[in-house]
């Protein structure tokens, strides 16, 4: 038995220690991919000096060199844009980033999301390999609507349905080993805070020559950014707002993923033959969980108030899952504070109650980081990341339901799930 049980501390202790050190790769991910970083790990130390400033209106097409009065802003590692809005409702704006090779897109969204967005992608030219041969891809620029998220649902257009273009026309331009894209639009009414979407790729886009549609191969990094254009202030997915997802999601992922459920199972496998240390072992974990929840909830409300109204229809799911599930960890607290004591007749339905809502709650908490992980766009490595450890989590539990002598309590409807002495 007690070779039984040391099994169970054992596997249980690397269920904990495997499981974090995955998670700290996390903590460097945006919760969109974002350009922090180009494809090449490129820098640029001193492009701000080059876009932002009137340099280069001397090679821009003629008719975009005559404005001034521009504002600039850094989107992440060698990509800046900047760009003016005039009083007739017409926006200017032009993108750079280190020579590449591939494609780079600035997007209008309404809700920070892809779908539905109205894009200016831009491409550098070069080698396209199609089928078994390959096809040189001349520079080029076109306006793009985001139907849906596969590569079908990004059409190409030239008419005005979805964006008018002035009369001066987009351009794409190397110079000085740097490439500039630019492109002019009229809208109906002036910009004020406005989200935008930053994407690159790496590969060249394809035309279709009977159709005159241009086809983008998949994004390697993207951003969202919010706008002010009538301030000229920016900012990132990376910074501000952006960082404050980040924090909110990993705080989450780490307390209602990991802490909490890994929490839960010690009484189930360790209670009975352990003493009275899987008791203090399991409050101190629940506690640290319940700390991190109530930092997830601290950090969703502080989100939440900064989001425009017309976006926050988009939590109606996701914000209050997490106010039930929250309140559900309050009534485990209390429950600790109402303990019965074993020879009370209340104690059954205590168990019950103890056990059923803990259960309800994990259920909850999983299911809101899913739930937050789409809302989010979240790149592949928070999906991986959960994934792993919910699949790590599952494993362990069935090697401890399957292990010999195992010290839990038979009777399952009264053997907590979140502690029961």
């Amino acid at each position: 038995m007690a070779a039984a049980l040391n099994l169970n501390l054992y596997l249980l202790a690397i269920n904990f220690l495997c499981t974090f050190p995955f998670l700290i790769p996390l903590s460097e991910s945006q919760i969109a991919p974002s350009t922090q970083d180009d494809p090449a790990g490129n820098q640029s130390q001193n492009q701000t000096s080059t876009i932002c400033d009137h340099s280069i209106f001397s090679f821009l097409p003629h008719g975009y060199r005559n404005q001034r009065g521009f504002l600039c802003s850094h989107a992440g590692g060698s990509v800046y844009f900047k760009f003016l809005q005039n009083k007739d409702n017409v926006t200017t704006v032009f993108l750079s980033r280190e020579k590449f090779s591939g494609w780079m897109g600035f997007g209008f969204s309404k809700d920070g999301g892809m779908v539905g967005s109205t894009a200016v992608v831009g491409w550098t030219g070069g080698e396209l390999i199609e089928g078994m041969g390959k096809v040189e891809v001349q520079p080029g620029i076109a306006k793009f609507f985001l139907q849906g998220k596969d590569k079908g649902n990004v059409i190409s257009f030239k008419g005005d349905e979805f964006m008018n273009f002035t009369d001066n026309p987009p351009f794409v331009i190397t110079n000085d080993d740097l490439f500039y894209m630019g492109f002019q639009v009229k809208f109906d009414a002036p910009l004020a805070q406005q989200y935008v979407i930053l994407a690159m790729g790496t590969d060249q886009p394809s035309l279709d020559i009977n159709s005159s549609r241009v086809s983008l191969t998949k994004h390697t990094n993207q951003a969202v950014m919010q706008v002010d254009f009538s301030s000229g202030y920016g900012e990132s997915s990376t910074d501000g707002r952006g960082l404050q997802k980040v924090r909110h999601g990993m705080v989450g992922l780490v307390g209602w993923g990991a802490v909490l459920p890994f929490g839960a199972i010690i009484p189930r496998y360790v209670r009975g033959k352990g003493g009275p240390q899987w008791f203090f072992l399991h409050i101190s974990i629940q506690i640290v969980g319940f700390l991190l929840a109530l930092s997830t909830v601290f950090l969703g409300g502080q989100l939440y108030n900064e989001l425009l109204p017309e976006l926050r229809s988009s939590l109606k799911a996701h914000r209050p899952i997490g106010i039930v599930a929250f309140s559900l960890t309050i009534l485990q607290v209390l429950a600790l504070v109402i303990r019965p004591r074993k020879t009370s007749e209340w104690r059954k339905y205590w168990n019950w109650y103890h056990h059923w809502v803990g259960r309800l709650a994990l259920f909850l908490g999983s299911t809101n980081i899913m739930i937050g992980l789409s809302i989010a766009e979240a790149g592949p490595a928070w999906k991986i990341g959960f994934g792993f450890i919910t699949t790590f989590l599952l494993l362990t539990v069935a090697c401890l339901e399957s292990s010999p002598g195992l010290p839990r309590s038979r009777k399952s409807d009264t053997a907590s799930v979140l502690g029961n002495d």
